[in-house]
């Protein structure tokens, strides 16, 4: 039985020592990858998404009475930032890694603001960007890690 308890504990142990083996890997790997990785393309997409949402803004508060609000179309140079983006955010290996990059672009950005609505706005954005690209969303991710 004492044999038995000891086995039990080293296999415990043995576990606890790879799966925090992996979970440094993961971590390194991710950073090694955010360090690689261009986001720019995100950061130019997200400023181009929250500046379209002003000037709609803007157009609605000009309109008040008129129900309809004809929305611009995607340029192709928007296209191609969020093609280019999404591509970037597919290349990092798990979703961790994915938030992580999105915190990134959120504390780069964040600075920018200028009020507190276009600061809701990029974390509105954000989170919404890898549905766009096709991910589905994020779990367990906040991009603001002010507020975790």
């Amino acid at each position: 039985m004492a044999k038995l308890t000891i086995l039990i504990a080293l296999v415990a142990a043995l576990v606890l020592v790879v799966h925090t083996s992996a979970s440094r890997s993961s971590q390194q790997s991710c950073k090694s990858q955010l360090q690689q990785v261009n986001l720019n393309h995100c950061e130019n997409h997200i400023i181009q998404r929250i500046q379209q949402q002003e000037e709609e803004e803007e157009g609605r508060a000009r309109l008040r009475g008129i129900k309809h609000v004809i929305r611009r179309n995607r340029s192709s140079q928007e296209s191609e930032e969020l093609d280019q983006c999404c591509e970037q955010l597919n290349e990092l290996n798990s979703q961790r890694c994915q938030c992580r990059a999105l915190q990134q672009i959120y504390e780069n950005q964040s600075e920018q603001c200028q009020r507190r609505q276009e600061e809701q706005l990029l974390e509105q954005e954000l989170e919404n960007l890898p549905r766009t690209c096709g991910f589905g969303p994020l779990r367990r991710c906040n991009v603001n890690p002010d507020e975790e």
